[in-house]
């Protein structure tokens, strides 16, 4: 009787995305998502909520302000351009402050500067003091989600980054959309008499949407720094003291976490490009830079535009100013969605090829708002619609732009990314306006599909991030840049 022969089965090969990631990302993959992860996000999205009623405060209210300080269109679109600029300063100062000094530091400053220009604002005299106010302010919201992008990415595990980072997302271009022009709705309306009417109830809603960043500014004192940006500057034993943090599973553990465990070494310092914008323009992270940022001016270009021109443009429709606050209000359920789409798909999905889909959609959807919303029904389907893909699109860019840069200049290259956007929020609402005098509400969304067909091409070269580990994405871009 023959002996059975033996037969070795080969291993079964284990999915790449399975294999452990070595280094700190192996520790954020074993820490996954806990309680102070989730009183993190919390936090940046209570910044980001009060950041989206402040930009679209000008907006919904500038036929007030037009009124009480009796300006023209041109100048109120002027306020709106002041307001954008002064984001682009405030991204590119809070991203070096990020990279130079820790991503916690620039978030409490970001706010407290934005707080100063809501209470100047309200205070204006004139015309050119509520410039100046909105200037400042506008320093104090760039910065915000800019570097709120940069410390999330470095602070979740691999697997979760995706969905983490598009949930900011739905703070400030879902959730604080909606109630913005709800609230706008509310203290402009009902309340505007107990505010002292028009000629005032304006500067007391800059007033009310000041002093609650104050109660953010102190709970983010407990915020824990990104262990990546410590590793990057050596400080080994500070990284592991914000990781056991992490680890503590519970909010008490943000205060105190107890004895310091050991989850990173020397070894595990990252290696570093200097901490310069000039970085930004070099090798890899240059044509990364093009390509994201070519996206980022036609993606945000376009929502600021329609943000700050919706109320005007339904008004020239014969719609009164409150009816317009409502729909537009109503027509931003779309953002909330396509916020929460992008939450689901950017943990799912490639970037690249959801943003290009996302484009082409969006792109015919505005198509279909210039040709087709003649009566209030469609005005509120299509503009949901279309806004639903606009918070797509500019979700996944948020969720794209911080996985592309080494941790030492994250800040910066997320910072001039959304910057090159912040510049077209600033120019784009004046394209507008030219081609609404000439076409009315068909030409701006005519103009709003074909940015979104260059958005398509834009995207095409970017590189795809989904579910690689950050040092994974930029450890070429280090090298090259040496």
């Amino acid at each position: 009787m023959s002996t059975p022969t033996s037969v070795t089965t080969p291993p079964t090969p284990t999915p790449p995305s399975a294999v452990p990631a070595p280094g700190l990302s192996g520790v954020l993959d074993r820490i996954g998502f806990t309680r102070v992860q989730a009183a993190v996000i919390i936090l940046l999205m209570a910044g980001l909520f009060f950041d989206t009623l402040e930009q679209n405060s000008t907006g919904a209210m500038g036929p007030l302000i037009k009124d009480s300080l009796g300006i023209g269109n041109a100048q109120l679109t002027l306020i709106n351009t002041v307001t954008v600029i002064g984001g682009l300063a405030g991204r590119l100062i809070g991203g070096y402050i990020a990279d130079r000094w820790g991503r916690r530091t620039a978030l409490s400053l970001n706010l407290l500067v934005y707080t100063l220009g809501g209470l100047i604002s309200a205070a204006a005299v004139n015309y050119e003091m509520l410039l100046a106010s909105r200037f400042v302010v506008g320093i104090g919201l760039g910065g915000e989600f800019t570097v709120g992008l940069a410390i999330l990415a470095e602070l979740v595990a691999t697997r979760h980054r995706g969905r983490m980072l598009a949930t900011l997302n739905i703070s400030s271009g879902g959730i604080g959309n909606i109630v913005s022009f709800g609230f706008f709705l509310m203290v402009l309306g009902p309340l505007g008499n107990v505010l002292g009417g028009d000629d005032t109830s304006w500067r007391w809603t800059y007033v009310i949407l000041a002093l609650p960043a104050v109660l953010v500014v102190f709970f983010r004192r407990y915020l824990p720094e990104s262990p990546r940006f410590l590793l990057s500057k050596g400080r080994v034993e500070e990284a592991n003291r914000s990781l056991t943090r992490l680890a503590s599973g519970s909010i008490a553990g943000l205060r105190d976490p107890g004895p310091t465990q050991q989850f990173v070494t020397l070894d595990d310092v990252l290696p570093t490009t200097k901490t310069s914008y000039t970085e930004v323009f070099r090798g890899q992270n240059l044509r990364r830079t093009v390509a994201i940022g070519s996206a980022s001016w036609m993606s945000f270009g376009a929502q600021v535009t329609l943000l700050f021109l919706m109320p005007i443009l339904l008004m020239s429709r014969g719609y009164s100013l409150s009816d317009s606050l409502l729909f537009t209000m109503i027509m931003n359920i779309g953002s909330l969605l396509g916020a929460c789409a992008a939450c689901y798909l950017a943990g799912r999905f490639p970037r690249r090829k959801t943003v290009m889909a996302a484009a082409v959609l969006g792109c015919i959807s505005a198509i279909a708002f210039a040709t087709l919303a003649q009566n209030a029904v469609l005005i509120l389907v299509l503009g949901a619609i279309f806004q639903f893909f606009t918070m797509l699109l500019n979700t996944m860019l948020s969720v794209w732009t911080p996985e592309l840069f080494p941790t030492s200049i994250r800040a910066m290259g997320t910072s001039v990314v959304n910057g090159i956007g912040n510049i077209a929020g600033a120019v784009m609402p004046f394209a507008a306006l030219f081609f609404f005098n000439i076409a009315g509400i068909a030409g701006v969304f005519f103009m709003i599909a074909g940015m979104y067909a260059l958005l398509v091409v834009a995207a095409r070269f970017g590189p795809e991030t989904l579910n690689k580990s950050l040092e994974e994405v930029t450890e070429n871009v280090v090298v090259d840049s040496k």
